[in-house]
């Protein structure tokens, strides 16, 4: 598994929690978290995307389970957050691969991460 983060450490955006909902925000800061890890990463029109399965994802955020990591995606991608995409070659492979859009960017560089002011 893919180290990202230290053991039981979790940061998010606070603009986006409050925008959207803390699982919104977790689940965002984890793409933008391995958009930057060198995990599966593909550049396709300007955008960095990342391939990532709804388990991984809930290998790193252990109190989500598939299915709220399935509904909060599609949520981020329905407020215009993230895109969503399958972009491999191989027509078997249905893994979806994530990228934020121009607006999710904006957000992202806004000030307001949970651990600012923490030392």
């Amino acid at each position: 598994m893919l180290k990202i983060i230290k053991e039981n450490e979790r940061k998010y955006n606070i603009r986006i929690a409050a925008l959207y909902g803390l699982r919104e925000a977790v689940i965002a800061d984890l793409i933008k978290d391995m958009q930057f890890s060198g995990a599966d990463l593909k550049a396709v029109n300007g955008m960095t995307w990342v391939k990532c399965t709804q388990k991984t994802m809930t290998d790193h955020i252990q109190f989500l389970t598939e299915d709220m990591v399935r509904n909060s995606v599609r949520k981020l991608e329905a407020k215009g957050i993230i895109s969503i995409d399958v972009l491999d070659d191989d027509k078997f492979d249905h893994t979806y691969w994530y990228a934020f859009t121009e607006y999710g960017e904006k957000l992202l560089r806004e000030k307001g991460t949970s651990d600012e002011g923490t030392t």
